[in-house]
């Protein structure tokens, strides 16, 4: 029978964005919740054999392990591994998982969780977001026990997730000539000298943005997308946003909460594969949310968008493939048990 990882990250829900935003606290009693709930949903498909963890720094996945180990069918371990508390921990971790022989693993937290997965895992199976962080644009905003319910159909019916996943995007970065770092959903170039708070909360400092997916109800930069060119996974292009004091303002969702007036200067179509060269200066620059790195006036910085991202199993899909297969089945209620 298959087997689920699951990745809960610790720190998500938990940055600057709760002081200068209106964004919830994502407490760990909420994620141990969340995840129980999911687990409850999976459990009753009887399609899961064991279900693996990522150790974490709080105990997150030990409590979750113990509150539940009586009610589940399947087994519940965690990996057997070091954990420093940093995003090298959910790489590692999705590593250690696939080489384990999981089917799918499970990324609960936000944008920059699933990137780290990724980096971990890359495209050797399909990943299910479930939304625990602050800007969610690739984890799914429902009920987990509905989740759990829907990814145990998919892994029991023939395996039927590979009918629902979606190759998404990635937008990459070239420092003089070499690979730096990738973002999956918005790579943004923002003035300044340092890092300081990672997240992307301050409007003026913006200066360019590339854009993977944007649509009405993303939130943080993909949202000012979908306001002025809205853009989809599915779509073979990307958004370039070029912010200054041009004809174009827009209320942009930052955070939850903080709606912030954003000018912008001008908006460009880029091809997948297609190169553009930013202008020398120097710029902290953010990856999916999170400002890591910096480049100063002698470096080149190039940026490229390709289709090469991970395997997302896409909600919308997997929801209309289960109804799909309910229709064809004409009424046949295939889990109910009969009396």
């Amino acid at each position: 029978m298959p087997a689920v990882g699951i990745i809960v990250n610790p720190e998500s829900g938990r940055d600057i964005r709760r002081l200068v935003a209106k964004a919830t606290f994502v407490s760990n009693y909420a994620k141990i919740d969340t995840i129980k709930r999911f687990l409850y949903g999976l459990n009753i498909t009887n399609s899961v054999d064991e279900v693996v963890f990522m150790p974490d720094f709080y105990g997150i996945s030990l409590d979750i392990i113990s509150d539940i180990k009586d009610d589940v069918k399947f087994k519940l371990s965690t990996l057997d591994m070091r954990v420093e508390n940093t995003a090298d921990d959910t790489i590692n971790a999705s590593k250690y998982m696939i080489e384990s022989g999981v089917d799918v693993i499970v990324s609960a937290g936000g944008d920059g969780t699933l990137r780290a997965v990724y980096k971990g895992a890359g495209d050797k199976v399909p990943i299910l977001g479930l939304s625990l962080g602050t800007n969610n644009v690739l984890g799914a905003l429902y009920e987990p026990t509905v989740l759990g319910m829907m990814l145990g159909f998919l892994l029991k019916e023939n395996k039927a997730i590979s009918n629902v996943v979606e190759r998404i995007k990635t937008i990459k970065l070239f420092v003089n000539n070499e690979f730096k770092n990738l973002a999956l959903v918005d790579l943004t170039f923002m003035s300044g000298w340092y890092v300081g708070a990672r997240a992307i909360w301050d409007e003026y400092s913006l200066r360019y943005a590339f854009i993977s997916k944007g649509e009405l109800g993303d939130i943080g930069i993909p949202s000012i997308a979908s306001l002025i060119r809205p853009i989809t996974f599915q779509d073979d292009l990307g958004l370039m946003v070029k912010f200054g004091l041009g004809k174009i303002k827009v209320a942009a969702t930052l955070a939850p909460g903080l709606v912030k007036e954003v000018f912008i200067d001008g908006i460009s179509i880029l091809k997948l594969g297609q190169e553009v060269h930013l202008p020398s200066g120097s710029y902290v620059i953010a990856f999916d949310g999170e400002k890591e790195m910096v480049v100063n006036s002698k470096d080149e910085a190039m940026v490229r968008i390709d289709r090469d991202g991970p395997l997302l199993v896409s909600i919308p899909k997997s929801l209309n493939y289960i109804n799909s297969y309910y229709r064809e089945e004409m009424g046949e209620l295939r889990w109910a048990k009969k009396y």
